[in-house]
């Protein structure tokens, strides 16, 4: 009777320890299956492709997932401006439903404009670029050809610009700033439409009328997203200006925030 437990008793191990292998290997081949969620894709429209001065142009941006339309985006914004000059138009796009979103503008002087659509949906970051011509195309690289002389007998900031072409950048800071609360500051950074990555990145941050700087170095945490941590001691605006670094490109862009 002994050996007949003992026996029964081994038996039984031996299955428990049998399920438990099913069951690890269950869990390794269901984990092996998982596949990594497919990358956003962004589709960036001009229409009409060849705008005229003073009449509508509308710009969109169709947000995709594999086949699925992406109508939950967190943020579509398309940064506009024109060829060698500092300001950029920055504007929210509105949802139009089937993962389109989009806005209408019109630019009342001829030349050569850059269009990029700063899209963030579902944890990832896309933001596709395009050159577009208001007017005459013609006459359009006659101006930028003179307004690349006159920059060339000029020392000054737009070098850094110039040197950094192909270079796109889309700074984020949380929409409500409290003073003295730690916030982060995101940086997503490409070069011909591709991640920039392994950039020396920092934030220059300063409150305006004050001139002490402070400059805060970013971490890579996904590529060509680069973020910091920081408190804003009190309310009010702050600049924070940003510096990219890598090999020969060195350029940089200001932001303006508030912080309550």
């Amino acid at each position: 009777m002994k050996h007949k437990s003992l026996l029964m008793l081994f038996v039984v191990s031996i299955m428990v320890i049998a399920a438990g292998c099913g069951t690890s290997k269950e869990k390794d081949t269901s984990s092996q299956n998982q596949q990594p969620p497919e990358m956003i894709d962004v589709g960036l429209k001009i229409n009409p492709e060849n705008p005229q001065p003073n009449k509508e142009v509308t710009f969109s941006a169709t947000v995709t997932q594999g086949k699925e339309k992406v109508d939950n985006a967190d943020e579509v914004t398309f940064e506009i401006w024109k060829d060698g000059q500092e300001e950029h138009d920055k504007i929210q796009g509105e949802h139009k439903g089937d993962g389109v979103y989009s806005i209408t503008k019109s630019f009342p002087e001829a030349g050569k404009y850059f269009v990029i659509s700063h899209v963030t949906a579902r944890d990832m970051h896309n933001m596709p670029q395009k050159e577009f011509t208001v007017g005459d195309a013609n006459a359009a690289d006659d101006q930028a050809e003179n307004t690349e002389h006159h920059e060339e007998g000029h020392n000054s900031d737009h070098h850094d610009h110039h040197d950094a072409a192909g270079v796109s950048m889309h700074f984020m800071a949380a929409k409500d700033l409290i003073a003295n609360a730690k916030t982060t500051l995101t940086l997503h950074l490409q070069k011909d439409n591709s991640a920039l990555t392994s950039a020396r990145v920092r934030f220059e941050v300063w409150k305006d009328n004050e001139e002490k700087h402070e400059f805060i170095e970013t971490k890579e945490n996904k590529s060509g997203e680069y973020t910091a941590e920081t408190t804003f001691p009190t309310t009010g605006e702050y600049t924070v200006k940003v510096h990219v670094e890598k090999g020969e490109i060195h350029t940089h862009e200001e932001n303006t925030i508030t912080v309550h």
